[in-house]
């Protein structure tokens, strides 16, 4: 191998997968991750110093001993749900909701505060309220109530509309995923880079055979700029490898 100074900066898609039973199942990606730093690992050094009249003080044999293990960040700003779902140590699940009918559901609607409907997913075009005094008369939508149809809240806008109600509607079907924040402390996960050394234009590549993460940043829902995940944890050296990591940098 012959020497040849050169920098380094890399650009690469990066691809992660779970690991589960030692195995790395489907890999999500290209992720955009906006920090892929790799810390080695902290050794504990052991030194045997002189007590003799000539040496005495200078330290005779030194010995580095593993301490730390190597560690590694990775931070991103693709979220997607499963992304997201590690950056809140989280785990994510597919959501169907399927069509519900409701029927003279009793509430009492008040000015100025909302009254949860029990299901979400409200078919505003299917609703209907009706006054409990008299079973008769039907309100007005947007002059005696008003009704945030995704997360099922309605509220009274009128005197009229401040009363005990029955309410008839639909919900609409739909699916997506459900994230269940906190359930998921530590995560195992594989990583891989198909990237390249913009300095010299040469393909390199890195793998991260396991590390076991957890989220390490505080993620702010309504932050003015691009929600960003942090995951922080230690790698470590599966059966059949050599290393936790290597990195290939081709001619």
């Amino acid at each position: 191998m012959s020497y040849k100074d050169t920098g380094l900066i890399f650009a690469g898609n990066i691809y992660m997968a779970a690991i589960v039973d030692g195995v790395a199942k489907d890999f999500a990606g290209p992720i955009n991750v906006t920090q892929l730093e790799l810390t080695p690992p902290a050794p504990e050094t052991i030194d045997r110093v002189s007590y003799q009249r000539d040496t005495y003080g200078q330290v005779l044999d030194s010995v580095n001993l593993p301490g730390e293990a190597p560690s590694m960040v990775m931070a991103f700003d693709s979220l997607p749900a499963g992304l997201l779902a590690d950056a809140l140590a989280g785990t994510s699940e597919d959501f169907n909701a399927t069509l519900q009918t409701v029927t003279a559901e009793p509430v009492t609607l008040a000015q100025g505060v909302w009254q949860k409907l029990p299901y979400p997913n409200v078919d505003v075009s299917t609703i209907e309220v009706t006054l409990e005094s008299d079973g008769t008369t039907v309100l007005t939508r947007g002059t005696d109530y008003d009704v945030e149809a995704g997360s099922g809240l309605i509220r009274a806008l009128s005197e009229a509309g401040a009363a005990a109600v029955t309410i008839d509607y639909d919900t609409e079907a739909s699916t997506g995923q459900r994230i269940l924040g906190a359930t998921e402390i530590t995560k195992r996960r594989q990583i891989i880079m198909d990237g390249q050394n913009l300095v010299t234009g040469k393909p390199a590549y890195v793998t991260i055979f396991s590390a076991s993460f957890s989220a390490s940043q505080a993620v702010d829902l309504m932050a003015r700029e691009f929600i960003t995940g942090t995951l922080e944890g230690t790698m470590t050296t599966p059966e059949g490898k050599n290393s936790p990591y290597e990195i290939v940098m081709k001619d």
